[in-house]
């Protein structure tokens, strides 16, 4: 059940009542049965809503909000707003709080540790490879947020969701039909992993396209820090940053070719920015001092030889003759137990007859 105060946000919200037309009406009023109760004849309401004021008050008058709940439930949404328990505190300090969330799935997400993952809807093959590899590793120690579209934030959900993790989708739009369409399969797959896609937009909102800038902030809002994949020179990525370093968010960066023009602004950043730079997922793991010994046992599922060889390669990359020596196994049973590692994309081969952890994973 909602209160009437969450009514209210809930009508607004669908309304297309901006964050900053909320709070001016809200303080305008001493309770939410005034506002509702004087809505009507407030000069004040008139004068912030403008043209909106009429739909919004027909709407109030009829108490709309009901209807609307009733539609939602159907759908299989439902508001957490500022009034609400539910409400991360992680947005209560950003600028231009939202104050109501449309949601679909797992609200209990909201309360737990996230890492943004955003990056270029041109994702390059070094992108997704990036992006695969960092957060292979970080799903496990965070619910990964992005925002849905092409490009990294698609394979930043599609890999947790692989790897059993946790993921939210930040939606720049409504909630019943989701945007891009393409990614409409995505979204299912997400709420039936128990993943959470959410909007501060109605459920039937159309994305706009100044909507998508406006939702980064949410992304950055919702966790403690930010992970740039990849991004060009002009990409909308840097709006997310912006918002995250307003916000007081860390923010990684994974650096890329520097003559392709896909990497510009990853570089940038990585320059402008001290301490930005990531090579491998654990910088992020260390630098949280998070534990993942255990979690790399759980997550490889290897034998006791396997975890020699990996093992050996916890400390950078070695040549076969190398593995040899460090591990003691014959070459015979090496070659097959390098291959079965790489196979599984535990380890990745390199010329020379190097080896590393795929991804740089230590």
């Amino acid at each position: 059940m909602y209160s009437l105060a969450e009514k209210i946000c809930i009508l607004f919200g669908n309304s297309g009542v901006s964050n900053a037309k909320f709070v001016q009406l809200w303080n305008s009023f001493d309770s939410v049965e005034n506002l509702v109760g004087n809505f009507s004849d407030s000069s004040i309401a008139r004068q912030i809503l403008g043209d909106n004021y009429s739909g919004v008050n027909a709407a109030l008058k009829r108490k709309a909000y009901d209807e609307l709940i009733a539609d939602m439930d159907k759908h299989k949404v439902f508001a957490v707003t500022c009034f609400s328990d539910a409400f991360p505190e992680s947005l209560r300090n950003i600028d231009d709080m939202p104050y109501v969330l449309f949601c679909r799935g797992n609200a209990k997400l909201l309360s737990t540790d996230s890492l943004g993952v955003v990056g270029t809807r041109k994702i390059t093959s070094y992108g997704k490879r990036v992006t695969r590899d960092f957060v292979t590793v970080l799903s496990e120690y965070f619910t990964i947020v992005s925002g849905l579209a092409y490009g990294v934030d698609a394979v930043a959900h599609e890999t947790t969701l692989n790897e059993g993790g946790n993921t939210i989708a930040v939606l720049g739009g409504g909630l019943i039909n989701v945007y891009p369409s393409a990614n409409q399969g995505l979204a299912d797959r997400i709420l039936l992993s128990g993943g959470l896609l959410i909007s501060e937009y109605g459920m039937n909102a159309v994305p706009l396209a100044y909507r998508f800038p406006h939702r980064n902030r949410l992304v950055s809002g919702l966790s403690k820090g930010l992970l740039v994949c990849q991004a060009a020179a002009k990409s909308g990525t840097n709006s997310t940053v912006e918002c995250a370093l307003q916000q007081g968010r860390d923010v990684f960066v994974v650096p890329g070719e520097i003559y392709d023009q896909g990497y510009i602004g990853s570089n940038r950043l990585i320059k402008s920015m001290q301490g930005a730079c990531v090579t491998t997922p654990r910088d992020i793991v260390d630098y949280y001092g998070l534990d993942r010994i255990d979690a790399q046992k759980a997550t490889y599922q290897i034998s006791i030889e396997e975890q020699q060889v990996v093992s050996a390669l916890s400390l950078g990359q070695l040549t076969f003759d190398q593995l040899v020596q460090e591990t003691g196994i014959p070459p015979a049973n090496l070659n097959f137990l390098l291959a079965n590692l790489e196979l599984r994309s535990i380890i990745a081969k390199l010329p020379g007859n190097c080896y590393r952890l795929y991804g740089g994973i230590e």
